[in-house]
């Protein structure tokens, strides 16, 4: 009577396991004579049996003699590879247009079983209730989530309007699927006054906790990236070269190599592989999918399979998507390996060098078989609040400054600006600038208009109002009259994206959760969004994904001149310019 009290539930269980290897009990489902790939070893190993007992493996090794029961399930691997489950480690599930139900349903083939997510996009827009959304949205689905907070770092701090207060924070902390906080922007740890001290606090509960604060080193070197590794920072997913990877490796920083829609960094550092140095802190992640790369390549699947045409080491890759990740989230007690006492998360394949899933298991349950899917997503139910969220009653346009020279912002990549003083009495100069509002849709009616060059639209006026770290809706325009029609089918529909020519709009993609998620399936947002980038580059745009282009035009984390509805902003000082010089 005294042992049963001591013997927690998890114990019994695990104690039920211990059974099922020494042939006491029956196991749920045995897996017979694959060839297992072992994450510690990188041995692919032949003729080894899985035992599964409640959705945890009991055994691996050689067949063996088992206690059949009439409820086992045998499922013959002879001749096919078994992999752990893969675990995306640095996603964001709903910037990319779609929501968590659709999410989830393309997943299920790709073989990842496990996400952890960070979760800022709706936060930006309505706070705490937009992380909670998401939290509730992640339970009971077919594949496993764990979560960030948000720290909701802005350009300003008129941006930070809906940030969370450590008072607020710490309920997410204390929750068993929050493994810590979200990717916080080095440049804004540095930040004088509150908008700086609210992160250190933040990182504070959660290091004080056991738990992760995720980094973000965009820009960041020599003394910069160590004072701020000093404040606990252990991961980061920004490094684009061999050279960023290894400075930041030689700290002790997990690094997650993305290879994504947002940026694909595998080429650039693949030359890493051939160094003899330890690889067990590189993960491989997406930082994010848009539909159409999702539907037409793949997800966490595609990273893998243009890591081996790169020449990334099979045995290398495969830890990088599994046990790497599961270790840096102090996950590895649980999953990321076949081994006895974690949970049954697992792929089969054909082969090492043919990541073509046949099967998929989370938990023990087979959730994807031969090309079907076995497990349906869990459809979320947002409140009703979260679809009116583009509050621009009342709002003006603000005049254009009478001066001939003024400051704008210059694209030099599709990503990337700099600051750019621009000359109108110079036609061969003016002819490739547009203006661009930045118009606070949180009901502030406060704008600013700049100007920006580079973009390349000839006609009409594009919005958006899905803009990465700033509840700002953005615009940029030939002409007032076509922002004025933008701005307003952007009311009517809740947000998203909206081009028009004039009074006409000629394509749009309604994003009626929040301003920033589609609730239509991904095949229908991506043909909205196809529609939508073709008719911007129909009318003189010239860079890939334009969407994504004017979106990032709000974030801190991207060099060197950003935009908000209180004027530019350069990201190095955070200082607010305006036209003159």
């Amino acid at each position: 009577m005294e042992t049963d009290r001591i013997i927690t539930s998890e114990m019994k269980k695990r104690k039920a396991l211990s059974e099922v290897a020494l042939g006491n009990i029956s196991p749920d489902t045995v897996i017979l004579q694959g060839t297992l790939f072992n994450v510690f070893t990188r041995e692919f190993i032949k003729g080894l049996s899985i035992w599964i007992k409640d959705g945890m493996i009991a055994y691996v090794g050689p067949d063996g003699d088992y206690l059949r029961g009439d409820q086992t399930e045998v499922i013959d691997a002879k001749d096919r590879v078994l992999l752990p489950g893969l675990i995306e480690g640095h996603p964001h599930t709903v910037s990319n247009r779609y929501g968590i139900e659709e999410f989830v349903k393309h997943v299920i083939p790709s073989g990842v079983t496990t996400v952890i997510t960070e979760t800022i996009e709706l936060a930006t827009v309505v706070g705490k209730d937009g992380i909670e959304f998401l939290v509730k949205g992640f339970e009971g689905q077919p594949i496993r989530f764990y979560y960030t907070v948000a720290p909701l770092c802005g350009l300003t701090p008129s941006e930070e309007i809906n940030a969370l207060t450590p008072e607020v924070f710490l309920p997410f902390l204390e929750d068993p699927k929050c493994l810590g906080v979200g990717e916080i922007n080095w440049s804004n740890t540095f930040l004088k006054g509150r908008q700086g001290e609210r992160l250190i606090e933040l990182a504070s509960l959660a290091l004080d906790r056991g738990k992760l604060v995720e980094g973000h080193t965009a820009g960041a070197s020599g003394k910069k990236l160590q004072a701020y590794t000093d404040l606990g920072f252990s991961s980061c997913h920004e490094p684009i070269n061999e050279e960023e990877v290894l400075e930041r490796i030689r700290l002790g920083y997990w690094v997650m190599i993305r290879e994504g829609s947002i940026r694909r960094e595998l080429t650039e550092i693949k030359d890493i592989f051939k160094r003899k140095i330890d690889f067990r802190r590189l993960i491989l992640s997406t930082d994010g999918v848009d539909p159409e790369d999702f539907l037409e390549e793949g997800y966490l699947d595609a990273s893998l399979k243009r890591a081996f045409q790169l020449g990334v080491p099979i045995d290398l890759a495969y830890q990088m998507v599994t046990i790497n990740v599961a270790e840096h989230f102090q996950l590895d007690h649980l999953i990321g390996s076949l081994s006895p006492g974690k949970m049954a998360d697992m792929v089969m394949i054909p082969s090492p060098d043919d990541f073509s899933p046949q099967l998929v298991m989370c938990d023990g349950k087979i959730i994807f078989r031969d090309g079907k899917a076995l497990a349906e997503p869990k459809k979320p139910f947002p409140p009703d609040h979260l679809f009116h969220t583009v509050k621009v009653e009342g709002y003006s346009i603000p005049a254009l400054p009478n001066k001939r020279k003024v400051r704008g912002m210059e694209l030099i990549t599709r990503l990337v600006t700099k600051e750019r003083m621009i000359d109108f009495g110079d036609p061969e100069e003016f002819k490739d600038v547009i203006m661009i509002l930045a118009l606070d849709r949180l009901g502030s009616r406060k704008a600013f208009l700049g100007f920006l060059k580079g973009f390349g639209l000839q006609k009409g006026a594009y919005g958006t109002t899905m803009n990465w770290d700033s509840p700002d809706m953005i615009v940029v325009g030939c002409d007032t009259r076509s922002m004025e029609t933008v701005i307003e089918r952007l009311k009517e529909i809740g947000g998203g994206g909206v081009y028009a020519i004039g009074d006409e709009v000629i394509a749009e993609f309604p994003a009626p959760l929040c301003g920033v998620t589609s609730l239509e399936p991904m095949e229908t947002v991506r043909e909205e969004v196809r529609r939508l980038e073709e008719a911007l580059r129909n009318n003189g745009v010239r860079w890939g994904k334009p969407v994504l282009t004017i979106d990032t035009l709000s974030s801190p984390a991207i060099p060197h001149l950003r935009i908000t509805h209180n004027g530019y902003v350069r990201v190095k000082d955070r200082k607010v310019l305006y036209y003159e010089p």
